[in-house]
């Protein structure tokens, strides 16, 4: 129904009417045409010819007839098909200028006339060209109606939805056909000057006129995207004065986009004093030393940070002159941001630009020194603890990962950077930083493949220029780049003279897209645009902006490695291992090899040394070296494989001449507390085995050591460790247990036939045990003896033993009645206590052979972390000394758990035979530091002896 009404009012419009009439048909024409709500109807107008007559209608004389009639062209003009047809069909430019002319002040006209001329150059048919070479004039008088809003006085005649238009035309006129006729020739530079005076000074007073800034704002952003130099000389010569140094005074407008103007002109500017850059720095410094907004965090704090990063962008603002306190301001800004509010991931994005900004100033040696003066080590130390947490205790538990999976972050990272490369690439605007020797030369690569984690454009700070609420690709609007609402409607809404305001109701329009083909694409612009500001908030993972944090992180790291002198800073032991704890965030093994070549370059330091021994930096290093999860997680293997790396480096630098003398000086001339730490981490680090004994025995090592381990102290536990690892690692003391326990044999299973000549042994205990007396005698000296020589027992049945036991005495019966290889020990069904009273009976009746071979068996298959204090207290307490190295020995190289061999040194100190465990363990050591190859003939593939019945007596 309504269709057809709009049908009717458009055939009522082909009559001759009068003028009552005529203004009441374009007043229904004019509600109908709404864009692009009623986007339909202007099409049917512009295919039924009725264009034709709202064209015509403007050679009236009735006022109010030509302000509806230029409404109605000004939305049909968003049309490109439609501007194209008033353009070259019903020639209207001839018709505007007349009316400028007979109206050359009328507000609501001129405003009109110029949002005609904003739409019409907003097309791809080169409108502006066509205006500016046929008609000059309506230029001319635009110019000339800005310049006088200018220079009058604030008295209302002129609207500022007026000069909103006036300013806009003259935006969509510029291209580069055009930009040296409206610069030169024109004077619209001058003229915008001249507003931005006035209304720049009116807003620092009252605030009002915002709006008209931000439109001159946005005109300003357009011509500084072309390298025209006059175009600063314009601004700064203008009736009023310097107009540009108001950039300034109404910074906070539209922060970001003054910056980008001033960063545009930058590139083109011939003198330090054509931009106020100080006072754009000053202004941003002044806003961020405010430690409210920083605790908030709120959009301000955002953007305040974005822009002053993004003028730190130009070499030429990082001057002091220029620059000011930024440098230490950002550092203070960094340390401020705990990463603890709602919106965490924003302000590690904010952290990421902040620390990029700071890696800019690389190649400027007085501002890294200035960063290091600021203590910036210690700031990206605590945001590394906030990103991985503390070090004590220390906490790297982390999910078994079995499968082999893709390494899809340098894909993710790869899209990103093709999308920053969307946001910021305005209409092919050259956004990158300026040729100079601050160009990007640190890279990482992959596959051999460059790859960068800095966006595709110049940088993170142009990447967070661009505006959340308005990122667009390439066809979008231009104007929607930087987030400012365009707005190409009747938003002042003027009144018509001689018509009623009940009649001609002009209602306010929505934002328009300037053509029919971008407002088909705008609903999917809107939907990227939501996707892409959503990204850093509910769509990226947190974890995506750690890594890339850390990325940052290291980058930095990286140029402060490269400073001579070293920075004593950088070998702290919380902010290496908080750097090897991010390893967790990473892919292995992609970009692994950044960070173990970041922390090697800090290592080859050697001042760095001792300080690092002087803590737990070793020992937790070490402890990563150990596969929680089996060698198939990925994980473990990428601790491992950086943990390595570092001891690697840590050997080299301790092996080193300079190195080995300080270790050993130190431990020459130190006090207690430093030989104490000393000893407790060379074991780990000195793989040289000459080295090692010098420092271990020539320069007392090894007596500090064994004086931890004698005390009760905190410190024992260690001792135990690095002990184990000396004998295990270093010294390479053999494993006494070599196999693990199959099967057991039980003596019962194997019971021979019953002997022809019997003995029968009386026991303490009055019980009786029957054996064979030829067997007893063939087996062992000490009965054959007894029972065949010229004692009194050879002659009697019933012999009395004394201290000896029943159970114990029948298995060696029994064993010896059985046909047992006494070259292949075997696990003998027996318990520990037997087993042990057995060997002590072997050794007493002199059977040598069965004495060796069931100390084989125990020593092959019954030592364990439980079993260790049994037997080597027995092997003392018998005085047979049987079994007494090999417990040392697997106490410290037995495969144990930390804490079950803590464990058992706690039940081998408890014996009360300190003293004695004490010195067997120092034996043990030096033995094995003083044996050569040639003292054993018996070798294992890696040099070392493989029994250790070889290096040691009983």
């Amino acid at each position: 129904m309504a269709n057809n009404n709009f049908d009717e009012i458009l055939a009522s419009l082909q009559n001759v009417q009068d003028n009552s009439k005529l203004l009441k048909i374009l007043i229904n024409i004019r509600k109908d045409v709404d864009w692009p709500k009623n986007r339909d109807n202007i099409t049917k107008l512009q295919e039924k010819g009725s264009l034709k007559e709202v064209v015509s209608v403007l050679q009236t004389s009735k006022k109010g007839i030509i302000d509806v009639s230029l409404s109605i062209l000004g939305n049909c003009c968003l049309d490109s098909r439609c501007a194209r047809d008033v353009v070259n069909k019903f020639n209207v430019l001839p018709h505007l200028n007349q009316i400028l002319k007979r109206y050359p002040k009328e507000d609501s006209i001129n405003g009109r006339v110029f949002r005609i001329l904003g739409n019409l150059c907003r097309h791809r048919d080169q409108w502006a060209n066509v205006i500016i070479e046929k008609k000059p004039q309506i230029l001319i008088h635009t110019v000339k109606f800005l310049k006088e809003a200018a220079m009058a006085k604030d008295d209302g005649k002129v609207s500022e939805a007026t000069i909103t238009m006036g300013v806009r035309a003259l935006r969509e006129m510029l291209n580069r056909d055009t930009l040296k006729a409206l610069v030169k020739t024109y004077g619209t530079l001058k003229i915008v000057g001249m507003l931005l005076i006035k209304y720049g000074t009116m807003w620092e007073k009252t605030k009002k006129g915002e709006n008209i800034l931000v439109n001159i704002i946005k005109l300003l952003q357009e011509y500084s995207r072309y390298k025209y130099y006059p175009s600063i000389v314009e601004m700064r010569n203008t009736e009023k004065g310097d107009s540009i140094v108001y950039l300034s005074k109404i910074l906070l407008v539209a922060p970001r986009q003054i910056v980008k103007i001033v960063m545009n002109f930058l590139k083109i500017s011939q003198l330090k004093s054509d931009l106020p850059v100080p006072e754009i720095f000053d202004c941003f410094i002044e806003m961020l030393r405010n430690d409210a907004i920083i605790r908030e965090f709120n959009s301000t704090c955002e953007e305040c940070i974005q822009c002053l990063c993004y003028l730190l962008e130009h070499p030429g603002n990082r001057k002091n002159e220029r620059c000011g306190d930024s440098i230490p301001l950002l550092i203070t800004v960094l340390r401020d941001l705990t990463l603890q509010s709602n919106n965490k991931v924003k302000e590690i994005e904010c952290c990421i630009l902040i620390i990029s900004t700071l890696n800019k100033c690389r190649y400027n040696d007085s501002l890294i020194w200035e960063q290091i003066r600021c203590n910036i080590l210690g700031v990206i130390n605590e945001k590394l603890k906030e990103l991985v947490g503390g070090v004590e205790p220390l906490n790297v538990s982390h999910k078994s990962d079995r499968r082999k999976r893709k390494n899809n972050f340098k894909s993710r990272l790869i899209k990103e950077n093709k999308r920053s490369r969307l946001i910021f690439d305005d209409n092919n605007e050259d956004f990158t930083s300026p040729s100079s020797s601050d160009e990007e030369t640190d890279h990482f690569y992959c596959n051999n493949r460059r790859f960068d984690y800095s966006p595709a454009s110049s940088s993170e700070s142009e990447l967070a220029m661009s505006w959340t609420s308005g990122l667009s690709p390439e066809s979008s609007p231009r104007s929607q780049v930087y987030g400012i609402s365009e707005s190409d409607s009747d938003d002042y809404s003027p009144v018509c003279s001689e018509v009623d305001t009940s009649d001609f109701p002009l209602p306010m329009m929505e934002d328009e897209s300037p053509t029919g083909e971008l407002d088909e694409c705008s609903e999917e612009i809107r939907e990227v645009d939501d996707n892409l500001s959503g990204f850093g908030a509910d769509s990226a993972s947190m974890t995506h902006v750690k890594v890339k944090l850390v990325t940052k992180i290291i980058e930095l790291l990286k140029t402060y490695a490269k400073l001579k002198p070293p920075i004593a800073q950088l070998g702290t032991p919380e902010l290496l291992l908080r750097l090897i704890l991010s390893m967790g965030y990473f892919e292995w093994p992609f970009t692994s090899s950044i960070l173990e070549e970041l922390i090697c370059k800090i290592l080859d330091f050697h001042d760095h040394l001792l300080p690092l021994m002087q803590s737990d930096f070793i020992p937790i290093i070490y402890d990563f070296t150990k596969m929680v999860h089996g060698t198939r997680c990925s994980k473990c293997n990428q601790f491992r494989w950086i943990s390595s790396s570092v001891i690697k480096k840590l050997t080299k630098v301790a092996e080193s001449g300079v190195g080995k003398g300080d270790i050993a000086h130190k431990l020459l001339r130190g006090d207690s507390a430093t030989k104490q730490q000393l000893v407790l981490v060379i074991p780990y680090i000195v793989k040289n085995k000459p080295i090692l004994v010098k420092l271990m025995m020539n320069c007392g090592g090894l007596e500090v050591l064994m004086k931890l381990l004698r005390e009760e102290s905190d410190l024992q536990e260690k001792s135990i460790k690095v002990l184990c690892v000396l004998a295990a690692k270093k010294l390479g003391i053999p494993n006494p247990k070599t196999v693990k326990s199959v099967s057991k044999m039980c003596l019962s299973e194997r019971h021979m036939g019953d002997a022809a000549r019997v003995v029968t042994f009386k026991l303490d205990d009055g019980s009786l045990l029957r054996a064979d007396r030829e067997l007893l005698s063939k087996n062992s000296d000490f009965f054959c003896r007894l029972l065949n020589g010229g004692f009194k027992e050879s002659n009697e049945d019933v012999i009395t033993l004394p201290n000896v036991a029943n159970k114990s005495l029948g298995c060696l019966v029994d064993l010896i009645k059985c046909d047992i290889d006494k070259t292949a020990p075997v696990d003998i069904d027996l318990d520990l206590d037997t087993y042990l009273d057995l060997i002590a009976l072997c050794d007493r009746f002199l059977m040598q052979d069965y004495c060796v071979y069931l100390a084989d068996c125990v020593e092959r298959f019954r030592l364990s972390s439980k079993t260790i204090p049994v037997i080597y207290h027995w092997s003392l307490g018998s005085r047979t000394n049987f079994l007494r190295v090999e417990c040392i020995a697997f106490a410290l190289v037995g495969n144990i758990a930390d804490t079950d061999r803590f464990e058992m040194f706690r039940n081998l100190f408890n014996l009360g035979c300190n003293e004695q465990l004490v010195e067997d363990i120092r034996k043990l050591l030096v033995r094995y530091m003083t044996l050569n190859e040639s003292d054993c003939g018996t070798k294992k593939k890696n040099g070392y002896c493989d029994k250790l019945h070889c290096s040691l007596v009983k």
